[in-house]
């Protein structure tokens, strides 16, 4: 309400049926029905009217209670009275309780507010001889009468987008921007050009509409298109002589200046009480949207624990906000009516701040549960490519990916739950939560988590079994917070968690996968095989320190069995190395694994085997190559031939080369020259005899650059080659 001058109060209608002469209470912001201070006939002979035409419109994105209030001309006290429940609304008034449900709801609201005329009572008929009615003076009932009404008509077409979470943000905002252009272009003296380009049809398709005015339509506009139509139409719903138009501002004057005896407004509220009660309401109302928009993403649709916390929040929020605006509107007749001070009203802000609803609090807890929801939906996506299915856990033989921790007793729930059941135990607990900890999720449980992921997306991608089943599901799991994998083995009740191998038999596996793509056999019985009359050569790939004395498993059983001798014994391996695997372990089976398949490739007797086994081989630690030569029993290590030292030009002709070829070492079975045109790809092999160490290359090209070198044949024809060397033959 807006004082005019000193005495005279200036407000919005907000669709209540005023009219001149009746009471009005500004205490409760309240019409006071069937009684006058004058008779019906004698008023109508006061009245005097005028014109006032004046339309206007005005198009706003914003939701807040601040700006909805602006757009309808609502001063703070009679929002602080709309907040506490003390006023009911028709007509386009009634907008002001259509609030976003969602922040993914995009809201663009279209005002048109048109005046036709304006009418006061006479200064004389206030006098104070021309009142009849004496006796509302001393019924304590009102503290204004309504002395002018300016009459008109108000309406608001609210338009909303609903936006996906996987819609483009950029494209969404051009698509408002584009609606919003077409009605900040409207005009309500020229006729709308219902013409739309192809963007602005594409954005405004994807708005619904809905209509709260002061008019009567034949049906509500539901859509863009409908809603401009209706538009134009407006200022001819008023009647020709605008007898439609309800009354928009009323102008209040108050009682004790027309008698000493009529009770009046004492004081107001401070502007600064207003607006922090504003906040907090608006703080509820905004946490209520954000855990809309929780309960619609996938991790509140996929888990019931993770839904319960946040619509119990969402419940909580809307419980209290009920609670503190029925306190709210008992307050304020009170604090205007001087039987309260207005530190009631400071006191039950102050009560707010001190509860588990005050806004840092909920801001902060709602944070928390969007972080925790960007992470599960994060796990989620990444295993959306899977064809996993979200269920309970009612079948036999599968793999789950167990969120543990969702069911997480939240201290500020519990807080809440007390708040509003005082006889609720539980906010002060000394088995709740730690006040300190906002959230499950906690930067190590999201170190185990990633790790989680990545090994039960490799599960799914070794799996090779069709009954195998792969879920997501959560369940409370103290013992294993925030997330680990469970699995049912078939025909088994009990679910066991699933530990990864150790990184040695992950190294092992990779190994043993090459090696039986290349073509070897994984065996065991070695004996059985060397029986076998047709086979040829044995090579195997051996690993040789699988059994290696594990230092812990001594000292558990020393621990478990004090008889036991082990845990300090001397020969026992250093305590410091906890793997056989060891870096140059590892580099010595890279590289026997790739001189094994060499060895396959270079095969070409179908008589000979190639197979992978383990034994114990102390002096070959990891692994090494074995060779069962043809009719001999006893195993020797392969060694490939060293590579040869470069061959030595002797002397060079135009159509020959002499090449002197150095000594092979004692594991070559056969030395060669090999050469050719450094254009050409094809070698020429020049074979040597036993202890011949120099070669006459002839039928060369004169005036040709030649490459040559030397390669090294050693057993099961495994070649190395010395480094190239380059000579031009004579002109």
């Amino acid at each position: 309400m807006a004082t005019v001058g000193v005495d005279v109060i200036e407000t919005a209608a907000l669709g209540r049926p005023f009219q001149l002469g009746m009471l009005y209470d500004c205490r409760k912001d309240a019409l006071i029905p069937g009684i006058t201070l004058w008779d019906p006939e004698k008023l109508q002979q006061s009245l005097r009217t005028r014109p006032q035409i004046n339309t206007d419109f005005k198009v706003t994105a914003s939701d807040s209670i601040e700006d909805k209030s602006s757009l309808l001309n609502i001063d703070g006290s009679l929002k602080l009275s709309l907040l506490g429940g003390l006023v009911s609304v028709t007509g386009a008034a009634k907008y002001l309780n259509d609030t976003k449900k969602s922040f993914r709801q995009q809201r663009l609201t279209l005002h048109y507010h048109s005046t036709c005329r304006f009418e006061e009572l006479t200064m004389s008929h206030l006098a104070p001889e021309n009142i009849i009615h004496q006796l509302v003076f001393d019924n304590d009932t009102a503290t204004h009468v309504v002395t002018a009404v300016l009459y008109g008509a108000d309406a608001c077409f609210v338009f909303d987008r609903e936006v996906s979470s996987d819609e483009n943000k950029n494209t969404v905002e051009g698509e408002v921007n584009a609606a919003l252009d077409k009605l900040k272009f409207i005009s309500v003296d020229v006729k709308i050009s219902l013409k739309m380009n192809d963007a602005q049809k594409n954005a405004v398709q994807k708005f619904t509409c809905t209509f709260y005015g002061d008019f009567q339509l034949l049906s509500n506009p539901t859509n863009f298109e409908d809603a401009l139509k209706v538009f134009t139409d407006l200022p001819k719903l008023l009647g020709e002589k605008k007898e439609l138009a309800v009354p928009l501002r009323v102008w209040l004057y108050p009682l004790d200046k027309l008698h000493s005896r009529a009770s009046k407004l004492q004081k107001d509220i401070s502007m600064d009480l207003m607006l922090e009660t504003e906040s907090v309401i608006e703080s509820l109302y905004t946490a209520e949207m954000k855990c809309s928009d929780l309960l619609e993403d996938s991790p509140a649709v996929a888990f019931a624990a993770f839904h319960d916390k946040i619509l119990q929040m969402k419940q909580n929020c809307y419980k209290y906000k009920l609670r503190l605006v029925k306190k709210l509107g008992s307050l304020l007749p009170n604090i205007r009516g001087d039987v309260m001070k207005e530190t009631a009203l400071n006191e039950l802000l102050q009560e707010h701040e001190e509860s588990p609803f005050r806004r840092s609090e909920l801001a902060e807890w709602l944070k928390e549960r969007e972080r925790e929801s960007e992470i599960i939906k994060s796990v989620l996506r990444q295993l959306k490519d899977y064809d996993l299915i979200l269920m309970d856990l009612e079948v036999g033989n599968l793999v789950c990916f167990m969120f543990t921790s969702l069911n997480w007793s939240d201290m500020l729930l519990l807080q809440q739950k007390a708040c509003l059941s005082p006889s609720a135990k539980g906010g002060n607990d000394e088995s709740s939560p730690d006040r300190k900890q906002k959230s499950w999720l906690s930067p190590e449980i999201q170190k185990t988590m990633r790790s989680n992921l990545k090994m039960f997306k490799n599960l799914i991608d070794l799996n090779d079994s069709t009954s195998n089943m792969f879920i997501v599901s959560s369940r409370e799991m103290k013992n294993n917070p925030g997330s680990c994998i469970l699995l049912y083995e078939r025909e088994c009740d009990e679910a066991v968690c699933f530990i990864p191998p150790s990184p040695e038999s992950e190294i092992v596996k990779s190994v043993l996968r090459q090696l039986k793509n290349a073509g070897a056999q994984v065996e065991v019985n070695i004996d059985l095989i060397l029986m076998d009359l047709e086979v040829g050569n044995l090579v195997c790939f051996m690993f040789t320190s699988l059994n290696w004395s594990d230092m812990l498993l001594l000292q558990q059983k020393a621990c478990l069995s004090p008889s036991a001798k082990g845990g300090n014994d001397e020969s026992s391996p250093d305590r410091k190395q906890k793997s056989w695997l060891s870096p140059e372990i590892q580099k010595t089976m890279r590289s026997n694994l790739k001189m094994f398949k060499n060895l396959i490739d270079l095969n070409d007797s179908t008589s000979n085997m190639f197979i992978v086994s383990s034994r114990e081989m102390k002096n070959n630690p990891g692994s090494c190559i074995l060779l069962y030569e043809r009719e001999c029993d006893e195993a020797v290590c392969f060694i490939p031939p060293s590579p040869p030292a470069c061959p030595v030009i002797e002397e060079v002709k135009e159509n020959t080369v002499v090449v002197k070829v150095p000594p092979s070492c004692p594991d070559t079975v056969e030395i060669k020259l090999l050469y050719k045109p450094k254009q050409d790809s094809v070698w020429t092999s020049e074979p040597l005899m036993k202890d011949q160490d120099v070669v006459t290359l002839t039928d060369l090209r004169s005036g040709t650059e030649y490459e040559i070198k030397c390669a090294a044949l050693g057993k099961l024809n495994y070649t190395t080659d010395s480094d190239v060397i380059e000579v031009t033959t004579e002109v």
